[in-house]
């Protein structure tokens, strides 16, 4: 069995699957409650017994400091350059990447979307961080569900709505281009941003730029929206994220064969079909399918199997050293 952990905004989320790549597991843990997580490998153990467990890879942050997969006791700083921005401040994520990174339990940390990695067009590397870790499993996931209905050498785009809004261009199996701008909690700062950063600190700067913030609604709320009109600069984001990779997958594809759509707000019926909405205005460019919950986990989860299988890139990006009990 291959395991998966995703750091993300609302939660940690953790998926197991087994070596035919179908999900045997799947659960989330409440980033606000520290104690649960600091005790992730009791409750591994109770739902998928540890010494079933091949090989475990892990999200955390941006993992920006990485360019490679890597195993975790090579990582330092858990793979981030810094927090910086991000107010993550050291809760659970941090809890559950420590505990794995003292067991008995191989496994390899996942970089996130960032200029250092060569797998991304030129364009994209403007920004010196894109998206966390969670993305990458994201799209891994992506590639493979959907590979049956396209040819895996082809074009397709992953968009997410969830707290975030983004989205990915895989090109011949390669995570080619990345865009967002702004989602319900992150967003990037403008120079109003910057004044009250210079003014305050920077600690939470990129998560005070999102819908919420700027509404002056709590961070809190992003556990249960429910304000239409906020669902409506949702839909317009995602729109938008679709939109401005359709260009490159056009010249860097040849085409585009699928959008795929992520995330917990595109699942969505209540108050506002986000979801349906987004399929509507993407289908004529593209067939659209929709991803089931957890496809972060379950796509870091995939990483682990391809890295135990030898691969020597996922998505492009290279594997490095890895636990030695991998075959590799």
């Amino acid at each position: 069995m291959y395991v998966g952990i995703d750091h993300s905004t609302t939660g940690i989320k953790i998926a197991g699957v087994g070596d035919d790549g179908e999900l045997t597991t799947a659960f989330r843990i409440d980033r606000r409650n520290v104690e649960t997580a600091e005790a992730v490998l009791e409750v591994l153990d109770e739902r998928v017994d540890l010494s079933r467990v091949s090989l475990a890879a892990i999200t955390y942050a941006f993992g920006d400091a990485i360019d490679e997969i890597q195993g975790i006791e090579r990582v330092s700083n858990r793979g981030v350059t810094d927090l910086v921005g991000l107010d993550y401040g050291t809760g659970a994520g941090a809890a559950v990447f420590d505990r794995l990174r003292e067991a008995a339990v191989p496994t390899v940390v996942v970089p996130g979307v960032h200029r250092g990695l060569d797998t991304l067009h030129e364009f994209f590397r403007h920004y010196s961080a894109l998206a966390g870790a969670d993305k990458v499993g994201s799209v891994r996931y992506a590639l493979e569900r959907f590979r049956g209905e396209f040819d895996p050498t082809g074009t397709f785009i992953w968009a997410c709505a969830s707290s975030s809004c983004m989205a990915g261009l895989v090109v011949d199996g390669r995570l080619t281009g990345f865009f967002h701008w702004v989602g319900p909690v992150h967003g990037w700062p403008d120079p109003e941003a910057i004044r009250r950063g210079v003014e305050a600190d920077f600690d939470d700067v990129f998560m005070q730029c999102g819908l919420l913030p700027r509404r002056g609604a709590d961070l809190t709320e992003v556990h249960d929206l429910s304000d239409p009109e906020l669902f409506e600069s949702v839909y317009w984001s995602s729109v938008l994220n679709v939109y401005a990779l359709y260009p490159f997958a056009r010249e860097l594809g040849g085409g585009l064969d699928a959008v795929v759509l992520s995330g917990r707000l595109m699942r969505r019926e209540q108050p506002f079909a986000l979801g349906r909405r987004v399929y509507e205005r993407c289908v004529d460019i593209a067939p659209v399918r929709f991803a089931e919950p957890y496809t972060s986990a379950q796509g870091a989860a995939l990483v682990a199997r391809d890295v135990a299988e030898g691969a020597e890139r996922v998505l492009g990006i290279p594997v490095g050293d890895v636990p030695v009990d991998t075959g590799r």
